[in-house]
């Protein structure tokens, strides 16, 4: 688990990092792993994920993300590794990285980078990093979730990486306590997963992919509305 080099997946063709293994990121990884693992042994590609996150499993943890009480008191990225590292294989790699991410040095290389924690600095060093080629941040409050990518208006993504901003949970409070769980969580883990396996097809020149669009959404009310950065979109309209 000691923090790696730059070119320490360099043996790999392409390189997934997950930012935070809780609400949103325990889910996403169980998600991932099985389409990913045979995305690439039909390719023939080898891929490697790493999670990051200094967390360990506590009891509240246990009610509404991907841990069992088995995992109590140990590092959330270890307890997700534990449970998906049959899955390691000559074309999949998962590797637990028990830090968080804070600065250039936390993180290696990502073609593909997904954001899945309340924090701020982590978020926006990220989408400064020379080391994500292509990023994601998920968010989340009870039912409703807000996703971004690079195609996200400039105020979307200001609303998630504006300085000041305190860590949340993933459920309003209250909701736990009185045994009123949202899934939120849940759904932003779904829109992630799609955005990360169609991001890798686009990578490999597959025709017809289509990542998830940057939205506010909610289970159920639905749709909220549209953050697509429509200058983009008009530009990708007429290319």
């Amino acid at each position: 688990m000691n923090k790696s080099s730059d070119n320490a997946n360099a043996e790999f063709d392409y390189s997934i990092s997950i930012i935070g293994c809780g609400g949103i990121g325990s889910w996403l990884l169980h998600g991932l792993v099985r389409p990913l693992n045979r995305l690439a042994q039909v390719k023939d590609i080898k891929v490697e994920i790493r999670i990051y996150d200094s967390d360990m499993v506590e009891d509240r943890n246990l009610h509404h993300q991907c841990f069992t009480p088995e995992n109590l008191g140990i590092h959330k990225v270890l307890a997700v590794f534990e449970e998906l590292q049959q899955f390691n294989n000559d074309y999949m790699r998962i590797v637990p990285c028990a830090w968080d991410v804070r600065t250039e040095s936390d993180l290696s290389y990502s073609d593909i980078a997904i954001v899945a924690v309340d924090s701020t600095p982590a978020r926006r060093l990220v989408i400064e990093s020379s080391k994500a080629n292509s990023w994601a941040i998920c968010t989340c409050a009870g039912d409703s979730f807000l996703f971004v990518d690079q195609t996200a208006s400039r105020q979307a993504i200001d609303l998630v990486t504006s300085p000041g901003q305190a860590p949340a949970s993933c459920q309003i409070p209250g909701a736990i306590s009185s045994g009123r769980i949202e899934a939120g969580h849940l759904a932003v883990a779904v829109v992630a997963q799609t955005w990360i396996l169609h991001s890798l097809r686009e990578l490999l020149g597959e025709e017809g992919s289509m990542r998830p669009k940057p939205r506010a959404d909610s289970v159920i009310l639905g749709t909220l509305g549209s953050v697509v950065d429509t200058k983009l979109t008009e530009v990708g309209a007429g290319e």
